[in-house]
């Protein structure tokens, strides 16, 4: 498990690497003083939501918490790309899961498609080489399954999960736990881990500045670790904020998912989250509206901000 590399990383800000010892003894991203809040006015990203499988069919009460329970509802599944315009350098934000989770996924919902991510990063007209960080939102099932092949699609890529939730799925008992095991991945767990036994891999703990001007944001609630990101776009600053929600429903009327590990963690990671981007500005992970509401630059792909 590596530093962010310097030469790319140490113009926009300074860090430290921990030496506390995790999986591997893998080193700790921390940050010297507070997080940057002003990003860099010579950089802008272009965000862009990849749907790699939808319509899945829910009940509404599984994406907006205790709400709906008898109401019909469906939602896509999703990675984002985030590319840099002064560099073309492409950050994708979570991995979406394997051929054999997404098949199980399709025979569970009638109608809907799957596509192999990988498929639509190319589709976007992104190389292999462009890519050289991949950022695992969380570890759930469809956020982390891509993990077992992504290394290997995109050799370039350094990996970042928060140590929250590295440390939750791979070491601790309560990840095999029924509760917990329903949307957890063993080969997608076992893949990061992995991961943290090379070079790979930074593990960040809470927030910080990964890249120029892209923030990590400790985002408690929906998992033990999830994480999202602050960045610039043309739209201003913009949250790709996974499954901080799953639908917009879930932010603008402060409720969350139905699967929760920490509900008042969750409200409180909302504050802080509307503190740093306008409420349009915030993404969320599963709402077909990313499909639908936003400029479509290829089959299914649209431009976010």
């Amino acid at each position: 498990m590596s530093v962010i590399d310097r030469r790319d990383f140490i113009k926009s800000v300074s860090v430290v690497v921990g030496s506390a010892a995790v999986s591997g003894g893998a080193p700790v991203m921390a940050a010297l003083g507070e997080p940057a809040k002003a990003p860099r006015p010579d950089i802008t990203y272009d965000v862009f939501a990849l749907k790699y499988l939808g319509p899945v069919n829910y009940k509404l009460a599984k994406a907006l918490y205790q709400t709906g329970w008898a109401e019909d509802y469906k939602v896509n599944l999703y990675i984002w790309a985030i590319r840099n315009n002064k560099n073309s350098e492409v950050t994708l934000v979570d991995t979406g899961t394997d051929t054999v989770m997404g098949q199980k996924y399709v025979s569970l919902s009638p109608g809907a498609v799957f596509v192999p991510p990988a498929q639509l990063v190319a589709r976007l007209g992104i190389q292999p080489e462009q890519v050289t960080r991949v950022v695992l939102t969380h570890m759930h099932v469809d956020h982390v399954g891509g993990v077992v092949d992504f290394p290997k699609l995109y050799p370039k890529a350094q990996f970042f999960v928060q140590k929250k939730e590295f440390e939750f799925w791979v070491n601790s008992p309560l990840a095999q736990r029924p509760p917990f095991k329903m949307f957890g991945y063993d080969p997608g767990a076992q893949a990061v881990a992995d991961l943290a036994k090379t070079k790979r891999l930074t593990i960040v703990d809470g927030d910080q500045l990964i890249a120029p001007a892209m923030e990590a944001l400790f985002s408690l609630g929906h998992t033990p670790g999830l994480q999202s990101l602050l960045l610039p776009t043309a739209k201003g600053q913009t949250i790709v904020g996974s499954d901080i929600g799953h639908i917009f429903r879930n932010i603008k009327e402060d409720m969350p998912s139905g699967i929760v590990t920490d509900i008042a963690a969750w409200l409180l990671t909302y504050d802080k989250l509307r503190a740093r981007a306008p409420l349009e500005n915030i993404f969320p992970g599963h709402d077909v509206r990313m499909a639908t509401d936003y400029p479509k630059v290829a089959e299914d792909i649209t431009q976010l901000a």
